[in-house]
């Protein structure tokens, strides 16, 4: 699980570790002042006389612990300190002091102090949980040196209760710090990411459309007629696409993204007139057979094009589209259209809308070779043309917003 890795890896980064073992001198420190008092008070003197060298020992480490950038000496001490206090505990008081709590401090402070040796960290939390359970399965066999009282074995068991106590409310206190530290980071890290990636995505899509732009105005400089013919297909075709997805038509294909892609892909639908020799794009008149099945190479160059260019695009679904609209936007319904003479829906729903669109407004618009026609002259030719020419859906969509049509052309000057 992310979260578990996460937490190894903050224990094992040293600063955490550091507060561990900061936390672990202190709270040896406290518990060694409070043996000192208690067995200066029963006149156990050897415990006595050793929790001052105890003492000044975690006096010493606790000034360390901020100091130094290594924990290897100050390790080094704890253990002796920790399994000599035990040897002592037992020897002098038959075992009847518990130090389980010491096997976490020497067990697992290894992980945290020798961080990048995780070998040799292993074998000392192995030798350290092996030898403290020699030692406290011995314990109970060794016969005190000191007669205790009742009262004085209340004491001893009263500090060790509490610490372990202490240690259990440090300990998860110590844990959901940690959880709580690494659910911020994963979050902090899933947003950066989540930044990241909307940012490549924005400049990657920036980049894209200004290749389209590019490509559209290459067309739009050698082919005098287009104009601004690639702005109001743009804006025709995201009107029939978007009122599809409003009506619930077509519902395997549209959605808001065919929407967006269509609408981008449209600029790029005469792509392909780039192979196309300026003297044919460019007669004023009528073209001949031959000139006219020149002109019909620019469908099947088009969707070529588009996919040389974005080749190395991961926007699979935008250059399938792009290249079906530049493909196929000459297809009729009937199948008498080119470059495939695919008929109904062969014919992809995106260049179905295009076609619609790119004959209404050659229709509207006035080209070397015709005048422009009068705006309901063109939507009766559109609206008598499906079924042969264009898919009879496609075109109800189109002529139920001739209020936006409208506004589209005034915006754009022909």
């Amino acid at each position: 699980m992310p979260i578990i890795t996460k937490i190894r890896e903050v224990l094992l980064d040293f600063k955490y570790a550091k507060i561990f073992q900061i936390i672990a001198v202190y709270f040896a420190l406290f518990y060694h002042a409070s043996f000192l008092l208690a067995f200066g008070l029963m006149k156990v003197y050897p415990m006595f006389l050793y929790n001052i060298y105890s003492v000044l020992l975690f006096s010493i480490l606790a000034v360390l612990v901020f100091s130094k950038h290594s924990f290897e000496i100050q390790f080094i001490f704890f253990y002796i300190e920790v399994v000599v206090h035990q040897l002592l505990a037992d020897y002098f008081l038959g075992g009847m002091t518990s130090f389980h709590f010491f096997i976490f401090l020497v067990g697992i402070l290894p992980l945290l102090t020798f961080r990048k040796h995780f070998k040799l960290a292993a074998f000392y939390s192995l030798f350290s949980a092996i030898l403290f359970t020699i030692l406290e399965v011995r314990s109970p066999y060794i016969l005190p040196r000191y007669e205790l009282s009742e009262h004085a074995v209340i004491i001893i068991k009263t500090i060790n209760i509490a610490s372990d106590v202490i240690v259990n409310m440090v300990g998860l206190l110590m844990y959901s710090y940690l959880v709580l530290l690494v659910e911020k980071k994963l979050r902090t890290q899933v947003e950066i990411k989540t930044y990241e990636a909307q940012a490549k995505t924005e400049k990657l899509l920036k980049i894209q459309n200004y290749v389209i732009n590019s490509l559209a105005n290459l067309v739009d400089n050698r082919d005098f007629d287009t104009g601004e013919h690639i702005q109001r297909t743009s804006a025709y075709v995201e009107l029939i696409a978007k009122k599809a997805l409003e009506k619930g038509l077509f519902k395997e294909e549209i959605d808001s993204n065919f929407v967006e892609y269509i609408k981008r892909a449209a600029p790029l639908h005469d792509v392909g007139k780039i192979v196309v020799s300026d003297v044919i794009l460019k007669k004023p008149g009528r073209l001949t057979a031959e000139e006219y099945n020149e002109m019909k190479l620019h469908a099947k160059e088009g969707g070529r094009v588009i996919r040389e260019v974005f080749a190395m695009s991961d926007d699979k679904a935008f250059i399938q589209i792009a290249a079906d609209v530049a493909s196929f936007h000459h297809e009729k319904w009937d199948g008498s259209g080119y470059p495939k003479g695919l008929r109904e829906t062969q014919i992809p729903l995106c260049a179905r809308i295009m076609a619609v669109a790119d004959v209404f407004d050659a229709l509207v618009s006035r080209r070397c070779y015709k005048e422009a026609y009068p705006v309901e002259t063109a939507y009766k030719i559109i609206e008598e043309s499906a079924g042969a020419h264009f898919d009879p859906a496609v075109v109800e969509l189109f002529l139920s917003e001739k209020e936006e049509i409208e506004k589209v052309m005034s915006k754009f000057t022909r």
